[in-house]
Formats: structure tokens, sequence, C-alpha cells
């Protein structure tokens, strides 16, 4: 016949379902629900960013406008106010820009609108118009003018079709990241509720050992009693505080005899019963309470040694009532040594842990220099490589266009443009690799003496050539005093990215000024344009990692350009600052002079 549990074995096994089931399946739904949420909230990130490059209503905007501003000019020129170097630039512009609808991300954005034949047909007509604008003349303004007249309202209506296309592709990805969110909020629910089963499983086991700690340390006094008789000294007292019982071991340790001790009170025995540790011990035993003192210095006769015993204190009790005391002491002198030598090992282990976590720290925040670093690599290509670029590759169309027409001074000159602006990529890509080794903390980075003027110079021309829809006006104090400390490719990639973001934050058609001075000690360069002023809350992030203030909404970049300027320029023992400006935007670059420089 079956026999139904009985009360105890119902509470042991939901005892066991609660204390280990339950835990044991809060453990994986914890990891697995921390783990969704983690996915979902790196998919809502990954879903947020926005790719700069990937923005086709500018893109198409930018072609709109050059197929605009090259009718513009042709019409200029039928009236004698534009030369035909005019025509061929804008009508470079806008080859350029057709170009680049072809290229990558464009072209499949291009493909998605249904806009691939109507591009094509556009690039095939500009095509027919290479040779015309090669040999233009006024007259032929007019039928250029007709054959250009449908880019614009084309490119007009594929930028439409783009801004639609952009906007419902943003409302999808903000109602997947909604749904995202709910399915985050929905696993953290989950993870509070499986903590506070684990939290409530722990505050149980808690419990439960620490009632079970008193049994253990019950038994293990009352092992202790019964094995009183091996080493350890022991000794009893009556209620009345008086000795009655001295082993041998006692005497050992304490250097008294027995016949020194029986009878006696403890404190005229030993010194170091008299202890107010050791005194509060006994007087709590003769209550009937147990103690237990360790590692209680004790002072041998003569003060020559001294020993650390551990003391435990036990009532002597009969029917009920407490009779005295047994106290058993024991030698616990090597305990104490390894104690200390342990705390010292473990003082010592610590400061290890603690210089080694700080050298860890260091590299740690080396490697994620570097790692950001080369994560803005692709960012900082296209923010600062464009321009010579678009340099090299303008001169070089050029003399394909002229082809045998050119003259041997102007193939040199172009050809000199062209070696130029690669030369000054190539020192942009040195410097860039450069940066990323002292990043990580690999190389140091050099001073040498160099015309910081000639440099102000190339730049300027360089940026003049890839816009000349700004006017760049440079000012030089002197011809003579412009050598400064410094490395050439840093200081040149710094100014890139000052005349760079002038050109980008200035109004349309308005004038960037680039001035030089200084004093006995320094060299400054300033780039001012006639924008609005820097809001007073972005100033104080302005040179920051990855930050990009108010006035940068719709204008591409990555907010790396001037963290980067400042890093390069304090390398060199200089320094990039804004200069409070409440007419436009002044940028100062100031950089140590030669020993001896005149000024």
């Amino acid at each position: 016949m079956a026999t139904l549990p009985t009360g105890g074995a119902m509470k042991r096994r939901s005892s066991s379902i609660f204390g280990i089931w339950l835990p044991l399946a809060a453990v994986p739904a914890f990891a697995l629900l921390l783990a969704f949420s983690l996915i979902r909230m790196l998919d809502v990130e990954s879903n947020m960013r926005v790719d700069a490059e990937q923005n086709m209503l500018w893109v198409l905007h930018q072609a709109e406008v050059a197929a605009l501003r090259l009718t513009s000019t042709i019409a200029l020129a039928e009236a004698g106010a534009a030369s035909t170097d005019d025509v061929a630039l804008r009508f470079d512009i806008l080859q350029s820009r057709i170009a680049l609808l072809h290229a990558g991300p464009q072209h499949r954005f291009i493909e998605q609108i249904n806009f691939t034949d109507t591009l094509d047909q556009l690039s095939r007509t500009l095509d027919s118009l290479v040779p015309e604008i090669a040999a233009f003349t006024p007259n032929a303004g007019p039928g250029l003018r007709s054959q250009l007249a449908p880019f614009a309202r084309r490119l007009g209506q594929a930028a439409n079709v783009a801004m639609i296309t952009e906007w419902d592709d943003l409302g999808g990805r903000l109602e997947a990241q909604r749904q995202q969110l709910h399915q985050a909020i929905a696993s953290l629910v989950g993870i509070m509720i499986a903590g506070a089963v684990l939290t409530v499983t722990l505050i149980q086991a808690l419990r439960q050992s620490h009632r079970r700690n008193r049994m253990l340390r019950r038994e293990r006094d009352f092992s202790a009693l019964l094995i009183a008789s091996s080493g350890e000294g022991i000794l009893a007292v009556g209620n009345d505080g008086r000795c009655t019982l001295w082993s041998s071991a006692m005497a050992d340790i304490t250097g008294k005899s027995e016949g020194q001790a029986m009878g006696k009170a403890l404190a005229d025995i030993a010194n170091f019963f008299a202890t107010p540790a050791v005194d509060q011990g006994v007087t709590r035993a003769l209550d009937g309470t147990a103690s237990r003192l360790t590692l209680q210095p004790l002072i041998q006769p003569g003060g020559a040694t001294t020993l650390h015993v551990d003391l435990h204190a036990f009532p002597m009790r009969d029917d009920g009532a407490v009779l005295g005391a047994i106290l058993l002491l024991h030698d616990a002198s090597d305990r104490y040594a390894a104690q200390q030598k342990q705390a010292l090992d473990r003082d010592r282990l610590e400061e290890l842990v603690i210089e080694r976590t700080q050298d860890l720290d260091s590299a740690l925040q080396r490697e994620r220099s570097a790692a950001e670093l080369y994560r803005n690599f692709a960012a900082m290509v296209s923010h600062q490589f464009r321009t010579p670029l678009a340099v090299a590759d303008s001169a070089l169309q050029r003399l394909i266009r002229r082809g045998s027409r050119a003259r041997p001074d102007e193939i040199i000159e172009r050809a000199n443009r062209a070696r130029g602006a690669i030369a000054g990529l190539t020192r942009l890509v040195d410097s860039t690799l450069d940066t990323a080794r002292l990043d990580a903390g690999q190389i140091s980075t050099r001073q040498v003496e160099c015309d910081l003027g000639k440099i102000v110079e190339a730049v300027c021309t360089r940026q003049r050539q890839a816009t000349p829809s700004h006017r760049l006006v440079l000012h030089k104090e002197s011809d003579n005093d412009s050598i400064a400390l410094c490395d050439p490719a840093h200081a040149e990639h710094v100014l890139e990215n000052l005349l760079s973001n002038a050109i980008k934050y200035a109004p349309p058609e308005a004038s960037i000024t680039v001035s030089m001075h200084g004093d006995e000690q320094t060299l400054s360069c300033d780039v001012h344009h006639d924008g609005e002023p820097i809001p007073e809350h972005d100033r104080a992030h302005l040179f920051e990692r990855n930050y990009r203030g108010a006035s940068s909404v719709g204008i591409a970049g990555t907010g790396i350009g001037l963290f980067m300027a400042r890093t390069l320029i304090r390398m060199q023992g200089g320094e990039l600052s804004l200069q409070p400006d409440s007419h436009g935007v002044t940028f100062r670059l100031t950089l140590p002079r030669v020993a001896g420089a005149k000024t």
C-alpha cells in the first residue's frame, strides 16, 4: 500500500523546488533576457546612425545647382561677362557631380528611385557637349543652354523623390526602433523579476548559512572542551575567581608553576588575566556565557618573549547552576606570525594589483583611443583627402581636354599643380598614420624649423582652386618672420581642417581671412569668417571628440576634425583655440618660434 508523504517530506520537496530549481531556472532566464535586451539596444543604436555620405538629397541638389550655374555662366559668356575658362570650369563641376551619382551607394539609390535611364541620358548629353565646350564661342551659347535646360528640371525632380524616399525610410526606422525598445523594456522587466527571485533566494540562503554557522560554532566549542587534555593550557576558577585547576601546559605557557597559581586570584597569578578583554571573558563565563578571545598578547616572565594565545572560557554547570569557569589557552604565535606575514603579503599584493591595474587602464585607454581613431579614419579620409584629390583631378581633366592644343607652359603649370596636390595628400596620409601611432603611444612627435608662411600660402592656393565661390584673403605682417618650430605635415593638416570648416560654415560668397602675426616667442595664424558666432554652450565642448554643435545641423561632418587638430598642435608645443569674436568666428593656431628669430 502506498503511503502519503508526511508533512516534513512535502516541506523538504517544496524547499528543494524553491531553493534549487527556481534559482537555476532564473539564472539562464536572466542571462537570456539580458542578452536579448542588449541585442535590441544595439539594433536601435545601429538603426539610429545616419551616414552623412549617403545623403542623396544633398548630392542631387548639388548637381542641380551645378547645372544652373553652368547655364548662368554660358549666358554671362554670351554677354561677354564671363570667359571660356569659366564655362569650362562650371562644365567640369557639373560633370563631377553627375559622375558622383554613378558611383557606389549613390548609384544604388539612383536605381532604387528609377532614375537610372534619365541619369544615363544626361550623362550622354554631357559627353556630347564636350567638343562644344572645348571650342566654346558666344554664338554657341543659346544651343548649349537649350540642351542643358532639362538638367535642372530632372535633377530637381530626382531630389524631390530622394527627399520623399529618405523620409519614408526614416519613418520605417523609427517604427522599428519603437518596437525594439518595447521588446527591450519587456526584457528588462523580466530581468528585474529574475533578479528579485535570485535576491530572495540569496537572502534565504544567507539566513540558513548563518543559522548553520552558529550550530557549527557550538559544536566546535564542545569538541574543544573534549580535547582540552591535549597540548592546550587548562585552568579552572570558582565563583570567587580563585584558581582551582592549573595544568602543566598552562605552566609552560605562562611560566607559573601549579604551586604559584593554585588558590590565588587570576590577576595575582599573571598580568595577562588582568587585561580588560581577558577579565571580561572570564566574567561572562562565570555569568553563564561562553566567550572566545583570539591572539591575545601574553608576556612571559622577564619580558623576553611575547606569545599570542587563543582563550576559550566556558561556564561549568551543575543542574543549571554555574559553579565556575574553565579556561583553555592555546599558543597561537605561529598563526599570529603567519597572519602578520599574510597581511604584509596582502598589502604588497594590493599595491601590485593597483600598479598593474593602472598599467592595464593606460593600455586600455590607448587601445580605445587607437580603435576610435581607426573607426573615424574613413570619415577623416572623406573629410580631409577630398580637396587635394579634387585639385589634381581638375588639373588632369583640363590637360586631357586641351590635348594637343595645350601649351608647354600650361602643361607644366597644371602638372605641377596636380603633383603638388598629390604631394600634399601623401604628406596627409603620413601624418594620419603618425597620428594613429601617437594615439597608441608608439611614437613621439617631432619639431623642425619650417616656414609657416609658405605652408599657409600653399593651403590657401589649394582651397581657392577647390572652392572658387569663396574668396580667401591672406594677410602677413612680414615675409621674414614666419619660421616656426613644428611638424610641417601636421601643421598643413590643421590649416586644411580650419579652412575647410570656414568654407563649410561661412555664408555663400563670403570672404575668409587668414592673418599671420606673432611675438618674440610664438607665431600665430588666425582663420576668420563672417558666419554666425558659435553659441556659448557649444564653445566649451567644441574641441571634444565626436562633438558637433547646434550650428552643424544639416552640414556633413563627423566631429573629429577640431579634436584631431588641437591634439596635433599640442603635441608640437602649440595651441589651437577659439577666439572671442562678436562678428563671425575666428580660430587661432599658435606655434613656438625658432629661438633667436626676428619679430
